[in-house]
């Protein structure tokens, strides 16, 4: 009897450890519990929508540690604490982004080798901002279609925004109607398929002409790269010049400034003598005319370069008489030589 009774309080102690050690594999499983030693980290986004404690943090798909907590920052940003096992290592390098982990709104954390040092950093350290990429926007996603959805029904579009948002979000209970309205969607782009065509006529038209022309395209390019070369190596020597010419200007603008008003003068000088010469034009034609026998006349009295040479064949004054009337009175004159009339 006593043999019986130890045998099934042995049974019924191995059953119950055996139960216990079930649960609580169960319980570390679901509950995601980690034994491990692990380091803890920062990292600071401008956006971690969907993003909650307990979400996994990953390395190339990998689990390496989980979310600890998000706090919004003094200045909106948000700090995302984060372990990982103490055999991952981050480097100055490495990049943090928010990644959907489902189409239900599930997110986790990636971590990735981006460009920059290979120092590691110590633990405890945060990421800065310019590092980590945040969630998804999904203004700027649904933006995305605008063009798509011009050509669609308003309803059709409304609908299926509503439920693309939903299932982004996880507020969709099923993916059906999205799918639903995914396929009416296509059946519109279907009942559009000449128009499609038409587009991809005339972009394979031009993609044709640029290929055909490719060396001159290239080459256009080359001379471009140069330009733009040959303008960087020289841009103090353009800078210097623009600031000479700046100066420049500055000094005609001053030196116009100081002359305008015997500009002014000179011009209103010559209105006045081109008055004068329209009123005797007649005069003036004539003064032109005789004007070269005169200077050649001129030219040789001065022959002897340091004296002219005069012959006096007449002098005739000439006073205002009565009556405002000249009066010529002849002073001196002579009719033989030189002043023998022809």
């Amino acid at each position: 009897m006593r043999n019986t009774l130890s045998g099934d309080v042995w049974r019924l102690a191995v059953f119950s450890t055996v139960c216990l050690l079930g649960i609580g594999a169960l319980v570390a499983v679901f509950a995601q519990l980690r034994f491990d030693s692990d380091t803890t980290y920062n990292a600071q986004f401008s956006n971690v929508t969907g993003l909650e404690p307990g979400n996994f943090v990953r390395i190339a798909g990998v689990e390496v540690g989980k979310v600890k907590s998000v706090r919004v920052q003094p200045d909106a940003t948000v700090l995302v604490e984060f372990s990982t096992d103490t055999t991952v290592a981050l480097t100055k390098g490495t990049r943090a982004a928010i990644r959907y982990d489902d189409l239900i709104g599930g997110r986790y954390l990636a971590l990735e080798e981006g460009p920059g040092p290979t120092t590691t950093i110590r633990p405890g350290a945060t990421i800065a901002l310019d590092h980590t990429s945040p969630a998804l926007d999904l203004d700027a996603l649904i933006g995305g279609f605008r063009p798509l959805f011009r050509a669609l029904d308003p309803d059709q579009v409304n609908v299926l925004s509503t439920q693309l948002i939903k299932a982004f979000q996880g507020q969709g209970a099923t993916i059906g109607s999205f799918l639903t309205q995914t396929a009416a969607l296509t059946a519109t782009l279907a009942d559009r398929d000449e128009l499609i065509g038409e587009v991809i006529t005339n972009l394979h038209t031009v993609l044709g002409t640029i290929s055909e022309q490719s060396t001159r395209f290239d080459t256009a390019v080359t001379s471009l790269s140069e330009l733009a070369n040959g303008l960087a190596e020289h841009r103090s020597d353009l800078s210097t010049s623009l600031a000479h010419g700046n100066h420049a200007a500055a000094t005609i603008a001053d030196l116009l400034d100081q002359t305008r008003p015997a500009l002014r003068d000179t011009l209103t000088q010559t209105d006045r003598t081109a008055g004068i010469v329209v009123a005797d034009h007649d005069y003036v034609d004539n003064l032109l005319n005789t004007l070269p026998d005169a200077y050649q006349k001129l030219a040789r009295q001065g022959i002897y370069g340091d004296f002219f040479n005069f012959y006096l064949c007449e002098a005739v004054l000439k006073v205002n008489g009565k009556g405002g009337q000249p009066v010529y009175v002849k002073l001196a004159g002579q009719a033989s030589g030189r002043c023998t009339p022809k």
